[in-house]
């Protein structure tokens, strides 16, 4: 498949030849008509070649974020596992629908995400490969020196600036030689700060600029990598590919965490090895030892979580009988009434449970 795209790239390269022609005969000044048969004044390199090594490169490039990513899916589950959210954001339960949709499009967007990387990867280098065949090439020193000239002085400010600002950090603004986050000449160092507002602010346009173009060129050589939000962490859920891969993280966390799976499996063992009917008191017994092992499932319990939503109605029907009784000794009065809170289906369900 990657070498019958290349008697296309063939004629794709002399159409571009014969456009560039055209329109170099008609920016010149003697106003000469174009003619195929005179070399051209702006050849362009053999694309075919380009195009070979683009591909190894993409190939390259693809297998080895594949690699990491399963090295990233393994290192997030077991992160998860344990309770760790310094990369999978910590699951809440009002996020399950989320996470469950999440993991439905996860096999989908592994495999479109991967494909437009691949493609994206593959231009990328290909264009790269190509300017840098036709400067080896045609031997353009002069146009590669002008845009030297004009980099090199800027990267060079950058540089010393940013060392500038290590070097003092570390041996006059912090003590102990910056091992510690205290500052030890603080008139100093707000000073130098005030002085130093004026050189960043320069350097702030030119380092947001960097900044878009590392985004691009990080967004385009992460693509394919699901586990990489390319939003950043407060607007990683943007990401729907980063969402994606949470869902599909957090669903194996909860249907296969390892400590969850070891214990319902001891769990059912036992209730299959057991010959005899354990009795109620014995039952819980365990359930009280097992308890006091693990209190955390106390608040998981049913009948704690049925004691909890009685109380909050108990609660609520006091506030409702205070209220009343405010009523009662004040005037009716249509505009201050206030509906319940408590349905009447509710009051009359806890009046019967008080009973029995």
């Amino acid at each position: 498949m990657i070498f019958r795209g290349l008697p296309w790239l063939y004629r794709m390269q002399q159409s571009l030849q014969v456009m560039i022609d055209i329109g170099i005969s008609a920016i010149k000044p003697s106003g000469e008509k174009f003619n195929p048969s005179v070399k051209s004044d702006f050849p362009l390199p053999n694309f075919i070649p380009a195009y070979l090594i683009a591909i190894v490169i993409t190939l390259a490039i693809i297998i080895t974020q594949l690699l990491v990513m399963l090295v990233a899916i393994r290192r997030n589950l077991l992160q998860v596992f344990r309770g760790d959210d310094c990369e999978i954001p910590r699951r809440t339960s009002s996020d399950s629908i989320q996470h469950a949709s999440g993991n439905v499009h996860f096999a989908g967007y592994f495999i479109g995400y991967l494909l437009w990387g691949y493609i994206l990867v593959g231009i990328i280098a290909f264009i790269i490969t190509l300017i840098m065949g036709s400067l080896i090439r045609f031997g353009s020193v002069r146009f590669v020196e002008r845009i030297l000239k004009s980099i090199i002085p800027l990267l060079l400010i950058i540089a010393f600036k940013s060392y500038l600002n290590k070097i003092l950090a570390q041996y006059v603004f912090l003590q102990q030689a910056g091992n510690v986050l205290s500052l030890e000449n603080r008139r100093l160092f707000m000073v130098f700060v005030y002085f130093n507002f004026f050189l960043d602010a320069f350097l702030g346009l030119v380092s947001s600029i960097m900044r878009i173009g590392r985004g691009i060129i990080g967004g385009i050589v992460y693509m394919c990598r699901l586990d990489y939000a390319t939003m950043g962490r407060k607007l990683e859920t943007m990401d729907e590919g980063f969402s994606a891969y949470c869902g599909f993280i957090h669903m194996e966390c909860a249907h296969r965490h390892p400590v969850m799976l070891f214990f319902v499996s001891h769990v059912l063992r036992q209730y299959l090895e057991s010959t005899k009917k354990l009795s109620r008191a014995h039952r819980k017994w365990h359930i009280a030892v097992f308890l006091i092992a693990n209190p955390t499932f106390v608040y998981r319990r049913k009948a704690f979580l049925e004691q909890s939503n009685m109380n909050e109605k108990r609660l609520m029907l006091i506030g409702l009988r205070n209220r009343r009784k405010i009523y009662v000794e004040q005037p009716f009065n249509k505009m201050t009434q206030h509906a319940s809170v408590i349905s009447q289906i509710d009051l009359n369900d806890l009046s019967q449970r008080q009973q029995f």
